[in-house]
Order: C-alpha cells, then structure tokens, then sequence
C-alpha cells in the first residue's frame, strides 16, 4: 500500500515537474523571440520590445544589412530635443525599439529606419534571421529611462583624414552604428555616456554607409536635461586621441563642428547641412514646449531640399535629383568633381552607378511618398528630457505624433 502510495505521488510530482519544465521552455522561448512580434502602428511604422541582442553579431556579419547614407537635424533647448533623420523617399519601415530593463541596462525607446531592403513589403511577409538580430542594435536615436538622449547624424570625413576605423585599439569593440542603443543601455547621464566611449574601441571597418560609404562616418549629439555634448571623430589624431568632444553645442547637422567657427561662417571645405544648422541655430529660442518644437523640425523637414521659393538659402535648394548634397564637391549641382577623389575614382565611380540604379528605381515606385523629390524626412522625433518620453513623425506627416513613454 504504501509502495503504491509512493508511486502516485512520484507520477504526480512527475507531472508537476515536466509541466513546470514546459512552461520555463516556453517563457525562455517566448523571451528569446519577443522581436518576433513587430506590430504595425501605422503606414510604414512598426513597433517591437527586442531583450535578445549581440552587439558583436555587428562586428562580424551585421554590416551588409546595415547601409545607412543621410542627413539629418537635431537640437536640444531646455529639456527638449528634436532630430529629423532624413533619407531617400521609398518604402523603407521606421521601427520603434522598446527595451526593458535588467540588473544590468537601462530601459529605453527608440527608432530605427533607412534600411533600403526593411520595407512594409518584407515586415508584412516575415522578418528572417539577420533582421531579428541587428534591428535592435541599429538606433539612430532614443532616450533611456535615466532620461538621457543619443543620436547620430552622418558625415563626410574628407576633412578629417578619411574614415575613423577604430578609435582605442585593443579596448572593447563596438561598432559605430551600435553605439546609440550602448550608450542609452549603460550610462544613466550623458557624462557617463562620454566616459563610456572613451572607455571603448569604436569600429567602422567595413562599407556601412552606403553612397560613397568610404567618405561617411557619424556624429553623436549626447544629451541630458543638464548638460550637451557633440562627439566626433578625427582620423588625423593618434590612437587614444581620435574621439573630439564639445561640451555645450547644441545644433547638429551633417558636417565637423570641431573645425567650424560658425560665429565667424567658417565651415570645413566638405559641409553638408550649412543651412539647416543655419534654420535651427537661428530659430531655437522659440523653443519652450513639445509643440514648439515638433515646429521647429517640421520647418528643417527634407523636402524642402528642393524648395525654389526662397524659404531655404540658394545652398539648400538642390536641383540635382539624385543627391541632396548641394554644396558636396562630388556630387554639387553645379556637376561631379573628382578633383580631390583621384586615388577613390574607381570605388566611387562604381558606387555612383549602383545607387544612381536604385534612385531610379525608387522614383519609379508607385509608392514614392514624396512625389515632389527624392528626399524626405522619414522620422522625425521630439524628446522631452524631463518626463523621458518619445514622440514621433514619420515621412513627414506632421499632422499625427505618435508618443511613447520609457516609464
């Protein structure tokens, strides 16, 4: 009887047992795969909590899907930040990153876009492998629960010796394009975050930026209610030294603020964005709510790029359809100039006709959003520091926000 007795309650803790196994099976799954469940919010704009990333899947074989050529805009007054990141009109989806918190990172939210192959297309079929695993690492801005801001902006290192591949070698690599979501992980203020970069080897070994890549790196604008930092590399430094940082500047656009004198319009030869920087410079003490400055950025959106009514500068407003870079000395539109490319030619002759095939490409889509030119701004976020939360625009439908909060 008792010999019995033991057998029932050994097949009862048995059961108990691998049901239990099953469910914990199940969460882990459910845990790891949680960026599986992209949600669309909008045309074009998704969302996803991703808690299952690996910053070296980057270093490795990450950046074939990771092309990223663009301007961009951004400014922080008081407690409030706006970025424009802007990029070529077509079907690429925006992506709102959520990530929660552990013992080890910072909660935060985020977005993601301009991947040319992420389209409404590809989302709505199933996202493969590759996609699930560099999407969360690819912030291009975000704010943390600490109520710190990051953002990148691209530009042209012909005047700072060419592309900066690493920036502290034998320390701890992280690619360019992760440091945004690195950043908003770990550091809980924006001192912290200038700590951390100069604690880390920065890489950018490869073609990641697509369009002439071998002339483009990024920028940071790193910021917290209290304090601003601009962070940009300079290839000509020696190892150790090659990260530059600006306490204070508070505008961005797409060329070196530590070679400019803008008070004295002194710019470096290869600026892109002069104006924009102008617009936002000018105009940021107007800035003193969500609102004003959701007004701010809607006034520096990109397609206005090819504006002929005066409402930019003559150096904004660009006439060739295939380069929004008016005052870029290759791709002007005044015609190409190779004369500083000499020793690139190839390379960039090749470059050249593989993305002029795909501009074309793009403006013969039926689903162009921006009809009147190739460029557009595809997100447009506005931050309030104070209260950590996100609002966002895409493809310049600057009649519906969508707000997002890290708490």
């Amino acid at each position: 009887m008792m010999q019995q007795f033991i057998g029932k309650k050994m097949k009862k803790l048995f059961f108990v047992f691998a049901a239990l196994t099953l469910l914990l099976l199940w969460g882990c799954n459910s845990k790891q795969n949680d960026y599986d469940k992209y949600k669309q919010i909008a045309n074009q704009l998704y969302e996803v909590t991703c808690d299952a990333y690996d910053y070296d899947y980057m270093l490795k074989d990450g950046y074939g899907n990771a092309k990223y050529l663009a301007g961009c805009s951004c400014v922080k007054v008081g407690n409030y930040l706006g970025r424009n990141f802007d990029f070529v009109a077509g079907d690429a989806a925006e992506i709102v990153v959520r990530t929660t918190a552990k013992k080890d990172r910072y909660a935060s939210v985020g977005m993601v876009g301009g991947l040319m192959w992420l389209t409404s297309d590809f989302m709505e079929s199933g996202l493969d492998e590759d996609a699930k695993k560099i999407v969360p690492l690819l912030l291009l801005d975000g704010i943390n629960e600490k109520g710190l801001v990051v953002e990148i902006n691209c530009v042209n290192t012909i005047d700072v010796g060419g592309m900066t591949t690493h920036t502290n070698p034998g320390k701890p690599e992280i690619s360019q394009l992760c440091v945004v979501k690195y950043l908003l992980d770990h550091a809980a203020n924006a001192d912290e975050a200038i700590e951390l970069m100069k604690d880390i080897d920065i890489v950018n070994p490869r073609d990641v930026m697509g369009l002439i890549s071998q002339q483009f790196e990024l920028h940071f604008l790193i910021a917290d209610k209290d304090k601003t930092y601009i962070v940009e590399f300079n290839n000509t430094k020696p190892d150790g030294e090659k990260i530059v940082v600006l306490e204070g500047e508070s505008v961005m656009t797409n060329f070196y603020l530590h070679l400019a004198d803008t008070d004295k319009n002194i710019y470096p030869d290869n600026s892109i964005g002069v104006e924009r920087y102008r617009k936002l410079t000018a105009n940021k003490d107007s800035v003193n709510s969500l609102d004003t400055m959701k007004k701010l950025m809607r006034s520096v959106r990109f397609s206005n790029s090819n504006r002929t009514d005066g409402e930019y500068a003559p150096g904004e407003n660009y006439d060739n359809p295939y380069t929004c870079f008016s005052d870029h000395p290759i791709l002007g539109k005044d015609g190409i100039n190779y004369a500083n490319y000499k020793e690139h030619l190839p390379k960039i002759l090749e470059s050249m006709e593989r993305d002029k095939t795909m501009v074309d490409d793009i403006l013969k889509d039926p689903k162009l959003n921006n009809p009147n030119g190739l460029w557009v701004t595809s997100h447009s976020s506005v931050y309030d520091l104070n209260n950590k939360t996100m609002s966002v625009a895409v493809y310049e439908r600057f009649d519906r926000y969508y707000d997002y909060s890290v708490k």
